[in-house]
């Protein structure tokens, strides 16, 4: 017995079928000369790629970009991987203005005593900002542009004076027992990191910017120093020794606690973190491949991994972002002196830019 298929009631001559037939041929002639439907995707890090819509949520197709190649992974952190509402580099203006000045200190005046110094960031237009029978060290522009911070032991101990480079005014703002070095403004221009130093160990503190205020921020066995702010104000890189070994940490301002986010051996040294103007990486130095030469490295944020991008044979220190972050500044031994460079963000094209038998150390950008 044969079975009989008949169309339905409603469509006695099969016309709704065909008509049906022809709709979906349609469609798949339009797909196939026009492509798919493009959808919108979240902004943020997939912002400006396109998405496809998948069980009803956007899936981002990112697209393959080339990243440096990774030589350490770092530990796992906390830290979160995007610094919210960090500002845009501020741009250096072509042919040469105020964001070209670099401060430093050197001994270069008498062999001896350290004087803080200004140039242009290509080594020309060298000028001493003034005259002490002291060792004067640790400069650090303010945000504006219009103050140095430094450490000096004119007194008998150190501490942090602020000069004005307008009047050139010396004005001393912390006193006491304790040393106290290293000074870092705010990126607001309103307080100032120090490390303050006693017989068991060295803690980062912060003042307002004429004195007054201080206060304590961590207080742990080891030594804690080598800082810089986030371009948002809210964290501060530092390495620590509180492990009894040099590691890097991320103290949270307004919780007030520490993470750290790049462990290490007893064998190896990390150090000198500072952020770039963007907020997205921190540039430091580590023996991780040559114990006994430091290298720079970049702390990729976003990926929470760190890689290597310098690779010759001089021992390195000090590293800084220039305020529009294509450069970073810094210190190397050469010719048995410490003698400043500047590279490319990415390690390239690294250059002396004070050529000095000299000693010329702790550059700071404005």
């Amino acid at each position: 017995m044969k079975i009989r298929f008949t169309s339905s009631p409603f469509d006695d001559d099969g016309t709704l079928l065909k008509a049906l037939l022809l709709f979906v041929l349609l469609i798949i002639i339009l797909v196939f000369l026009f492509g798919p439907p493009v959808y919108p995707v979240p902004t943020g890090r997939t912002a400006n790629v396109p998405g496809i819509i998948l069980s009803s949520k956007i899936v981002p197709i990112m697209k393959i970009t080339t990243k440096p190649k990774v030589l350490y992974l770092a530990e796992k952190s906390s830290f979160p991987p995007v610094i919210a509402n960090t500002p845009q580099p501020t741009p250096t203006p072509a042919g040469g203005g105020i964001l070209h000045k670099i401060a430093f200190a050197s001994n270069r005046a008498d062999g001896r005593h350290y004087q803080l110094y200004m140039m242009d960031a290509n080594g020309k237009k060298m000028e001493r900002l003034h005259e002490s029978n002291s060792f004067d060290r640790d400069p650090h522009f303010s945000y504006d542009g219009t103050r140095l911070a430094f450490t000096s032991n004119r007194t008998g101990r150190y501490q942090i004076y602020i000069l004005d480079l307008a009047t050139r005014a010396v004005k001393q703002i912390t006193h006491g027992r304790n040393d106290k070095t290293n000074p870092f403004w705010s990126p607001n221009n309103q307080q100032i990191l120090f490390t303050s130093h006693n017989q068991e160990s060295a803690e980062l503190g912060i003042m307002n910017a004429e004195g007054t205020g201080i206060r304590q921020l961590t207080n742990d066995f080891g030594h804690s120093h080598g800082y810089g702010f986030s371009p948002n104000g809210s964290w501060i890189s530092f390495e620590s020794t509180r492990n009894n070994r040099n590691e890097i940490f991320m103290y949270d301002i307004l919780a007030k606690t520490s993470t750290p986010i790049i462990a290490n051996d007893e064998l190896t040294y990390q150090g000198d973190p500072v952020f770039s103007p963007a907020g997205r990486k921190l540039v430091f130095t580590s023996n991780n491949s040559d114990k006994n030469k430091r290298q720079l490295y970049i702390y990729d944020l976003d990926w929470k991994k760190y890689y290597r991008i310098t690779h010759d044979d001089m021992d390195k220190d000090d590293p800084i972002f220039s305020p529009d972050g294509s450069k970073i500044a810094y210190v190397a031994c050469w010719e048995n002196a410490w003698n400043i460079f500047i590279t490319d963000a990415d390690g390239k094209h690294a250059r002396n830019v004070t050529k000095s038998y000299y000693d010329n150390v702790v550059p700071s950008w404005r």
